[in-house]
């Protein structure tokens, strides 16, 4: 099987994946002699299935109303391309970030477009996790990153009740960008030190207010030991963890932070509150 990316700005169509089943094919006519299946998981919608003709509008617009993306247009144009030279084969596009549709080039014609979803033993190892219960939100995210800054002032205080109220669990994943973002290792491995001493979640609050730089400093407002503080700053070991988990990061194919999973699925846009909620309830 063969994958294709096709990265895309989400359109202005409110997407149907997370939210409740019911009503997604009011309005849908499909092609003579094809049929659009739906698939649900604790009454949401998961995936939408496609068999029939290949009709490239058609399919374009299901899945615009799937995923809320301005997918008909560069379909269209994908299929043009590279139908007639992949008769018969099976291919996977990844649309975006966090959806996949896969097609098999056959008479008729078959597609599913669902969420990207990574097995979550394919995910590693959670070590700083909030909560006890309920499914895993995982956040690859680097300490210098803007928008990782946002999502945590914006949409983690918000799930942090939640989480301890056993709704789901959040489990700080670190990417570190080091290329574009020169404090983004040493915030992380910092962040590493703190939470040896049971402060990895206050610790990451501060880092997310932009103070950058002075990580002892930052320990003594916390009132942690400053000299294992320091020590465990130039550790190779504790540097490595990071590494190691940025590595896997990358191949997992993630490209930018935060790139956020709830359960096995990556979820569209982790700035939007009620998105990840629907999420919420697909992972359950």
């Amino acid at each position: 099987m063969r994958s294709w990316a096709l990265l895309l700005l989400m359109g202005a169509a409110l997407a149907q994946i997370g939210k409740p089943a019911e009503g997604f094919l009011q309005g849908i006519l499909p092609p003579p002699g094809s049929q659009v299946q739906v698939e649900e998981k604790n009454r949401r919608l998961l995936a939408v299935g496609y068999t029939g003709p290949l009709d490239a509008a058609f399919l374009g617009r299901l899945a615009e109303r799937a995923t809320g993306m301005a997918l008909a247009a560069p379909l269209g144009e994908w299929m043009a391309k590279n139908a007639g030279n992949l008769k018969g084969q099976r291919v996977s596009l990844i649309l975006g970030e966090a959806f996949l549709l896969d097609l098999a080039l056959t008479e008729p014609l078959r597609a599913r477009i669902g969420p990207r979803e990574i097995q979550e033993t394919a995910l590693g190892e959670d070590r700083w996790v909030l909560g006890e219960r309920g499914p895993m939100l995982r956040i690859f995210s680097d300490f210098q990153c803007p928008f990782c800054q946002r999502l945590a002032h914006e949409v983690l205080p918000q799930l942090k009740p939640r989480a301890l109220k056993g709704e789901l669990r959040i489990s700080y994943r670190h990417f570190p960008l080091k290329e574009i973002h020169p404090q983004a290792l040493p915030a992380a491995i910092a962040a590493e030190c703190a939470g040896a001493q049971g402060a990895f979640w206050p610790y990451h609050d501060l880092l997310m207010q932009g103070r950058l730089g002075d990580y002892l400093g930052l320990a003594r407002t916390l009132s942690l030991d400053p000299q294992a503080f320091a020590a465990c700053l130039k550790d190779p070991q504790v540097a490595a963890r990071v590494e190691a988990e940025r590595a896997l990061a990358l191949r997992l194919g993630l490209r930018g932070t935060p790139s956020v999973f709830m359960g096995p699925y990556r979820v569209p846009d982790p700035f939007d509150l009620g998105r990840l909620l629907d999420y919420l309830t697909l992972a359950r």
